[in-house]
């Protein structure tokens, strides 16, 4: 490569040092493993090479992105010509705001056309173009957990020609829309997301140089060289495939883009010859190419090779280029290269946990040791098994004589549960002593008329939990009853017959309850679904219904939903979009009788399907919800007050 093609600037080392100079990185910083998406483009704003994708990345999160471009061809411009083009850009993003992407890129580029020269050709061989300037903004805003859709603004500023200063005139923008649908949040998720990019571009580079006493050779040279083109609408599709550590060696991200553009201003007569009808006179006369559009497809890759760094590396291969009156030629390939890596701002205040592992002596553990009996005629139990409850894989079984050891357990209280079968159930204390055995006498009453409850606990996606179980009857007197969903989620527990309150925990999510009544000899099965906690604490989501913290109000005696109560009815959707196994959820209005018949009746059937209709603009299907008023026929309290008004005036949620 010519040495006068590596022009490389100052701010690149400056990037390399910040890049390897101690700042934390953004994944390092939240504690999560790297990723090789959310990068900058070569313009700068997150995105893959050409295309703006619909995200910003993390709040306060700082990307640098350092790529270089090049190609090489013969008869490329004009025929006889050898051309070759290097490019750099060093791209900087910022997250201003949760929404808000602030974004720049400094490019150069030199470019060498080497060709026999006409006498009145004023072009030098190598054209550099140094300090064009590129700003601007994105904001984007998520539509469902899967789609997400933004608007970007752009400038660039080209640096002058024949001087450093910045060329006014020729300060071109763009602006348009981007979306993003990410399939990994999807009901049935797939590691791959599709972009659209859309936006005009009205380019002014056109005043950076006046080429009317130029030859049509000297101005073909000098706009592929400074990047001189037309206005433009400009279309581009996309797709990605995140993959994470784990599934692969390292974190990568292929994809592959595909771009349009299509010029929108006149045709430029400098290049009449090469357009119909004249190319089409003579012998020797240039092909004809009138078209206004150009089109390329971009294949690339990243992969973090090294702590938060990704080395990228893609290739541009024309598709069509547009005519010569409409733009210099589209190259017929560019090799794309470079580095990028995202820093976590917040870590430089951020106060550091230091970790320190303290060696503690081991204490030396005990275990329990004794006999089981029944209550008539004080037979030894064989086959009692004895569970710890908090030690799922400490359970000991009595043998013919009745006596049970368990596992070695740490000092301490613990409590024991027996079962047998033709026996109550026994819960029992004691008190684990260490180094020694402790010895305990244990009694089971004959079984009462009795029933078997078994069941599986498993999490959203079906996966099962190790989880306690816990039945409180109804009347005191039946107990409380304890047991260990296993590994698989399975459990099993033989009780007395009656009316039970059903627990299930699990760490990390939180606990559901249930209620069932048993019958003699009855094999109940009763399942739990645990879910994660939903993010807005005001919506919770109990057995069989959606319990609101807060009221749903509406402006005044009428349909409308107050401002307040939409942030409140969004957590609702936000819960039913990511909960697909709720399959019905029916909506009641209720209102207090200050109004006469039959209005609270057709007021609450109207505020019914007002909520029914928020959720389904959410996102929610209409097919899972129901609209229903209940007029003032189910008052909470007699409506006595401005305040007992109030608070029977409400929406109910219950899932069926």
């Amino acid at each position: 490569m010519p040495q006068s093609l590596r022009t490389v600037p100052v701010l690149t080392l400056l990037a390399f040092a910040f890049a390897f100079g101690g700042v934390a990185t953004a994944a390092e910083a939240a504690g999560e493993a790297p990723t090789a998406a959310g990068r900058p483009s070569l313009a700068g704003p997150i995105g893959l090479f050409g295309t703006s994708t619909a995200e910003v990345g993390q709040l306060h999160q700082l990307r640098v992105g350092l790529h270089a471009e090049y190609f090489s061809a013969s008869d490329f411009l004009i025929l006889g010509d050898s051309d070759q083009r290097l490019r750099s850009e060093l791209g900087v993003g910022f997250t201003l705001l949760h929404n808000l992407e602030l974004f720049g890129a400094l490019l150069n580029s030199s470019n060498r056309n080497d060709r026999t020269r006409a006498a009145g050709d004023r072009d030098p061989e190598l054209v550099k173009s140094n300090g064009d300037l590129i700003l601007g903004a994105k904001g984007v805003y998520p539509l469902s957990p899967v789609a997400t859709i933004g608007f970007e603004l752009g400038l660039k500023f080209l640096a002058g020609v024949s001087q450093l200063a910045l060329s006014p005139s020729s300060t071109s923008l763009w602006l348009g829309p981007v979306f993003t649908y990410d399939l990994r949040n999807s009901p049935r998720p797939l590691p791959v997301r599709l972009h659209a990019a859309a936006s005009f571009y009205a380019d002014n580079s056109s005043h950076l140089r006046e080429f009317s006493t130029e030859t049509r050779n000297t101005k073909e040279a000098a706009m592929f060289g400074y990047g001189i083109a037309p206005s433009r609408f400009r279309v581009a599709l996309a797709a990605d495939a995140p993959l994470p550590r784990g599934k692969v060696p390292f974190p990568i991200d292929p994809f592959i883009e595909y771009h349009v553009e299509v010029a929108t201003g006149g045709a430029d007569q400098t290049f009449a010859a090469y357009s119909a009808p004249s190319c089409d006179k003579g012998a020797g006369s240039k092909p004809c190419i009138d078209n206004r559009d150009a089109h390329w497809a971009t294949f690339g890759v990243r992969a973090v090779v090294f702590r938060d760094i990704a080395a990228e590396l893609g290739l541009d291969l024309r598709v069509r280029s547009p005519g010569f009156t409409y733009g210099v030629p589209v190259p017929p390939y560019n090799v794309v290269f470079g580095l990028s890596v995202p820093f976590d701002i917040d870590a430089l205040t951020r106060k550091t946990v230091v970790t320190k592992t303290v060696e503690i002596p081991a204490v030396p553990e005990g275990h329990v040791t004794g006999e089981i009996r029944g209550s008539e005629g004080g037979k030894p139990v064989a086959g009692a098994v004895v569970t710890v409850a908090g030690h799922p894989h400490a359970n000991a079984a009595a043998d013919e004589t009745g006596t049970f050891t368990t596992v070695s357990l740490s000092p301490g209280p613990v409590a024991l549960q027996v079962t047998a079968p033709g026996f109550e159930p026994l819960t029992a204390s004691a008190q684990v002593v260490a180094g020694k055995a402790t010895t305990v006498q244990l009694v089971l009453k004959v079984h009462a008329p009795s029933a078997t409850v078994h069941g599986h606990v498993s999490n959203r996606e079906g996966k099962g939990l190790e989880a306690t179980i816990k039945l409180a009857g109804r009347d005191k007197t039946d107990g409380i009853f304890e047991t260990r969903a296993n590994a698989k989620g399975d459990y099993t527990l033989s009780l007395p017959v009656g009316s039970y309150r059903v627990r299930a925990d699990a760490a990390g999510l939180p606990a559901q309850e249930n209620l069932i009544e048993l019958a003699l000899d009855q094999d109940r099965q009763l399942d739990f679904v645990l879910r994660p906690a939903p993010s807005n604490p005001d919506v919770v989501l109990g057995g069989d219904s959606i319990r609101l913290q807060r009221p749903v109000r509406f402006v005044g005696s009428t349909a409308k939903l107050a401002p307040p109560s939409e942030g409140l009815l969004d957590a609702v959707a936000e819960l039913l979009v990511a909960h697909p196994e709720i399959h019905k959820v029916s909506i009641v209005a209720h209102w207090d009788s200050s109004l006469m018949k039959p209005g609270p009746a057709e007021l609450t059937r109207a505020q019914a399907e007002a909520v029914k209709t928020y959720l389904v603009a959410h996102g929610v299907g209409a097919e899972r919800l129901s609209a229903t008023g209940a007029g003032a026929t189910q008052p909470l309290v007699p409506s006595l007050s401005p305040a007992s008004r109030l608070r029977n005036r409400r929406v109910e949620l219950h899932l069926e």
